[in-house]
């Protein structure tokens, strides 16, 4: 289930092994190079997004630059060709309800589908979360730590990538300073070179 490059990849990888696989989308595929904009790697993105004071205006900014739910073509060549090829079934439709059956198999209820799909197993690689993540490791810390957060609940770290002395965080817990890149490879660079800038 998914719709995003980690499900593509996934059911292209099964379906190579000679594994039976069903894909289901909730959308048709959003092809896109990039899960954002290019302009977010380099000065001419990030410059203004590092002027902006409101963090409420990073935020927006974030989400809206983010192309969620997309795959690059070359994996998107590879899930059609397999598709066309007979060696994977792609359905779009929501899943409305999921039962075990005598035999231990899933039965899948689709919205808009003639058929159940019943499946040895169910892989979920439906994406992230919109909420800030670590659930309560960071929660607790938090409290305890007196850690600022904006409005979203995200931290609001330095340039550095410091939340509190000591406290560095990288991914989607500094994307408030690193912009929409933050979750991807990109993002990781950049928090890299940032760390390393602190280390030195």
């Amino acid at each position: 289930m998914g719709g995003g490059i980690s499900a593509a990849q996934a059911a292209c990888s099964l379906a190579g092994q000679g594994v039976r696989v069903t894909l289901v989308t909730r959308h048709e595929a959003r092809v896109h190079l990039f899960d954002s904009d290019p302009i977010w790697l380099g000065p001419k993105g990030m410059t203004p997004f590092l002027r902006e004071p409101s963090y409420q205006r990073r935020r927006a900014t974030i989400d809206d630059a983010r192309r969620r739910g997309s795959l690059p073509p070359e994996v998107f060549r590879r899930l059609d060709a397999l598709a066309q090829g007979g060696r994977l079934t792609l359905v779009e439709d929501d899943i409305v309800s999921a039962t075990i059956d005598g035999d231990a198999s899933v039965v899948l209820s689709l919205r808009r589908g003639q058929r159940a799909i019943t499946a040895d197993r169910v892989v979920l690689a439906t994406g992230f979360l919109p909420h800030r993540p670590g659930g309560a490791l960071v929660d607790d810390a938090i409290d305890r730590f007196g850690l600022a957060c904006g409005d979203c609940g995200y931290p609001l770290v330095s340039r550095s990538l410091e939340w509190t002395p000591g406290l560095f965080v990288t991914g989607p817990l500094a994307e408030l300073e690193l912009g929409p890149t933050a979750r991807n490879i990109s993002g990781a660079r950049a928090a890299g070179i940032r760390l390393r800038a602190v280390a030195a």
